[in-house]
């Protein structure tokens, strides 16, 4: 039996569909600032950007540029040129898709996370955009950014760049849901060998109570409490199964998952039970070469801007968090990317004791690999 949600009422509705618009456009407003006078949290920018033509697109899209990082280690073009010149190695490439509940957004938001794992990695970090709700629902995200990942791939400006066989795709939150997601359509299967999700959305079929019960109780209020659910209404159409693998992952085959995935859950996030529930279905299978990470004491976003940054002790925790998971998630890609088997479970202690050595990076009393 399909698993489908009714509307809610009306007037929800209407407060939904206000409340959307009213965000996309102020955190448009405020993301084109960021851009226009990067500093703080977003300092770096793209070592360049491409603009891919028009007729590789669904007609109706027509997204500005993708945005590139090249590495450190990269010798870097001319800033007039657009197409770098070959490393002496092909580079290992990371599609990156930023979150904001399918709604807000830019690829501007993950420029510390894209510059920081391209130079951990010695990588090529290319930003995605998407179109967002509520002005296109599911499943137009998924099929424009199909189009988008093909053409980037086959796009002679890079192809000389990257090694088709190291491509991994990453996203936070709904870029979490969306990398998985794309990394098992038929035009992609087996071009993206390796996802890593930061607290991504995996699991539509439960509602944001029950989501939000599993959370321990000295939590406190979670961010998507209230958001959570006009994220999913102007995101899913009305009388979509939401069994479809192709919007809930947790429904996906075994068969069709990437051989790699590292999953990040915060402790205080309601979506930790969507990664829960995927590792406990996928990650006993060796042909998944799986890690789930916890992170404990913190909640969803910690790795970006937010309140709880406003104090300078807590950035300063948080962002000590932050650097060392984006460590451990370099040196686990490394490891994938040499041919190493990194992925089971390491600890199952909520504790934080630990059985033997991660994956990569220290493993303190903040933090549950199981």
């Amino acid at each position: 039996m399909p698993t489908v949600f009714p509307q809610p009422p009306l007037l929800s509705q209407i407060r939904y569909l206000i409340k959307l618009l009213w965000m996309n456009n102020f955190v448009k407003f405020y993301l084109f600032l960021r851009r226009l006078y990067r500093y703080g949290y977003y300092k770096d920018s793209p070592t360049l950007t491409l603009s891919i033509p028009q007729h590789h697109l669904p007609s109706s899209w027509s997204p500005s540029s993708v945005e590139i990082y090249l590495p450190k280690t990269y010798s870097h073009p001319p800033p007039s040129t657009t197409t770098p010149s070959s490393p002496n190695k092909k580079l290992p490439l990371i599609l990156d898709l930023h979150g904001g509940g399918w709604t807000v957004g830019h690829p501007v938001l993950d420029s510390q996370f894209n510059r920081y794992i391209s130079d951990a990695t010695s990588s090529i970090v290319i930003a995605l955009p998407y179109r967002k709700s509520p002005y296109v629902q599911w499943p137009t995200q998924v099929r424009d950014l199909t189009a988008l990942i093909t053409a980037v791939l086959s796009d002679e400006r890079i192809t000389h760049l990257y090694d088709p066989t190291r491509v991994a795709i990453a996203g936070f939150s709904a870029g979490g849901n969306l990398a998985t997601v794309l990394s098992y359509q038929p035009e992609l299967k087996g071009k993206l060998q390796t996802v890593v999700g930061v607290y991504p959305a995996l699991d539509f079929t439960m509602t944001v109570q029950a989501k939000l019960d599993t959370r321990p109780k000295h939590a406190g209020r979670d961010i998507l409490e209230d958001m959570a659910h006009w994220f999913v209404w102007g995101y899913i159409p009305d009388g979509v199964d939401r069994e479809d693998p192709n919007l809930s992952p947790l429904y996906a085959k075994k068969e069709d998952l990437p051989r790699n995935m590292y999953l990040v859950g915060c402790e205080y996030d309601m979506l930790n039970i969507d990664c829960k529930n995927f590792y406990a279905k996928f990650g006993k299978f060796e042909e998944v070469n799986m890690v789930y990470e916890e992170v404990k004491g913190v909640k969803h976003g910690f790795t970006h801007q937010g309140k709880e940054r406003m104090d300078p002790a807590e950035d300063k925790r948080l962002d000590g968090l932050t650097f060392a998971l984006y460590d451990r998630i370099a040196a686990w890609l490394v490891k994938v990317w040499e041919g190493e088997e990194v992925g089971k479970a390491v600890v199952k202690d909520v504790s934080g004791d630990v059985e033997s050595e991660p994956v990569g990076g220290e493993l303190g009393d903040d933090i549950v690999i199981v």
